[in-house]
């Protein structure tokens, strides 16, 4: 229900010293359609039992992203259930079609990105300091349908997604 393109766009000065905008997700369920809608909240406002995962600017090519292990958590919040670690796996493999940036303390060029990454504080955008993949916040819509797509028994049943 909201647009999120324009996450990526008048951050504020704060957003642009951390680096980062948080993004919360709303959920509601209406008959067998999920809707959801995003808003972005401030680091005070984080709370650990809503969806929120990071838009992460990147100065190195002027563009928002999004990590793997943010968009696994968005999908698990987003049809409540909880992955196994082949699941996860799965998924991963499925993203990889989206072409994500790999960034590494040690692969040149991504350093102080990673870096940067690892120093978020709560809600973290990673789950240990190992390389991230990072998509195109753009991609994110996408991203969340193809794996809805492929995994449509993560879904309770009938319910029916949009994430345009």
């Amino acid at each position: 229900m909201t647009p999120l393109d324009g996450f990526c766009h008048s951050w504020d000065d704060s957003e642009l010293q951390a680096g980062r905008r948080l993004v919360r997700f709303h959920r509601m369920q209406d008959g067998n359609k999920l809707m959801v809608s995003a808003e972005r909240i401030g680091q005070d406002e984080y709370s650990e039992n809503d969806i929120v995962i990071s838009c992460i600017y990147r100065d190195e090519t002027d563009s928002c992203c999004v990590t793997s292990v943010d968009i696994i958590h968005l999908l698990q919040r987003l049809v409540d259930a909880d992955f196994e670690v082949d699941e996860k796996n799965r998924i991963r493999r499925n993203l990889e079609g989206l072409r994500p940036t790999t960034v590494s303390k040690s692969r040149p060029g991504s350093e102080g990105f990673f870096q940067r990454i690892m120093d978020f504080p709560d809600p973290k955008p990673r789950k240990i300091e190992k390389d991230l993949k990072v998509f195109d916040w753009k991609l994110l819509p996408q991203a969340l349908e193809k794996i809805i797509s492929k995994y449509v028994s993560l879904a309770p049943k009938g319910v029916i997604y949009d994430f345009s």
